[in-house]
């Protein structure tokens, strides 16, 4: 198997496979792999630009996914136009050795082309040269601070993985007869029973000195504490509040006050504001700059205010016809 190789590229394995030793870290993977490209399509997906003329090779080149990615990766790009060629371009940045301003932002920055080796592609080096600045250049960051979403969310993926294991854990106990008092001189025996259970094979375990053991704890009607799957809500709403993204646990919607939804919402209103702030007023020095009209719309935000319009729409018809 290569090691780049994605999970989902891998072929199917059995429950055998699966509940082996070995197959449990791959598993993990496999789960952190579909979580992760979960939650980064929400947050990358959360915002979209629509840019003028002069886009069409970043567009092309990047297959329309700039800046939110480096947004979600770095915390922040640069926008700027090739000298000589009337393009522009969206990549990260790296502070230039000028330093920063009396205001601690950076007083000048190169960007940097993803997989750029120095000497080894002569555009590539040239566009690494750049020297960049607020007269030739915009910045665009993802928050207040510049910060990315990727390493929070990367460590409450982590979190999630672990909630899912566990439950799967939960089932392979439920599934052995008891609970023994393992020695050192049936030890081997013990592994090979558990072996068994991975596998879903059905067995007796003797120990050593031929007698067998009487259980310790019966688990065959060992429950799942339903707390675990309000671990998996709250940490997966911890994830999209950080992100801006409507959400509330399964387990608290039906008993929310209204007080609570409220103050969930402005909360949640007040992260996207922060994040959208940034993106506009890159957009509004975009056009000073370079006199170009870019646009950065907040796709829940988009959809809140057209549902508005659609039940204000309903009720204006509806009184129509009570008249």
């Amino acid at each position: 198997m290569a090691r780049n190789e994605p999970p989902w590229s891998r072929p199917p394995r059995n429950r055998d496979q699966v509940h082996s030793p070995a197959g449990v870290e791959q598993l993990r993977s496999e789960v952190k792999y579909g979580l992760t490209r979960f939650y980064t399509g929400i947050a990358e997906s959360m915002w979209r630009w629509e840019f003028p003329e002069g886009f069409e090779d970043m567009r092309t080149m990047s297959r329309g996914i700039v800046p939110e990615k480096f947004l979600f990766k770095n915390g922040s790009c640069c926008v700027f136009e090739l000298p000589g060629t009337g393009q522009y371009h969206i990549l990260p940045l790296v502070m230039d050795k000028n330093g920063i301003n009396i205001y601690g932002n950076p007083a000048g920055w190169s960007p940097v082309p993803v997989g750029w080796v120095q000497g080894t592609n002569t555009i590539m080096d040239s566009i690494r040269n750049l020297k960049l600045n607020d007269e030739n250049s915009v910045i665009i960051m993802n928050d207040l601070f510049g910060g990315n979403d990727a390493s929070f969310i990367d460590a409450m993926v982590n979190e999630l993985v672990d909630n899912v294991l566990t439950l799967n854990q939960l089932q392979l106990i439920a599934k052995c007869p008891f609970v023994f008092n393992v020695e050192q001189d049936n030890l081997l025996t013990a592994k090979q029973f558990f072996l068994s259970m991975c596998q879903d094979k059905p067995a007796i375990f003797i120990n050593s000195r031929g007698d067998k053991p009487m259980p310790v704890i019966e688990s065959t009607q060992m429950q799942i504490d339903p707390a675990l799957f309000e671990i998996f809500d709250r940490f997966e709403c911890l994830i999209l509040t950080y992100i801006g993204f409507p959400c509330v646990p399964i387990t608290k919607r039906a008993q929310q006050t209204v007080s609570e939804v409220q103050s969930n919402d402005a909360k949640l209103y007040a992260r996207r504001m922060e994040k959208w702030n940034q993106r506009k007023r890159a957009c509004e020095r975009m056009e000073k700059v370079f006199g170009i009209h870019v646009e950065c719309i907040s796709i829940i935000d988009e959809d809140i205010s057209e549902q508005a319009e659609a039940v204000a729409e309903g009720d204006e018809d509806g009184g129509a016809d009570d008249e």
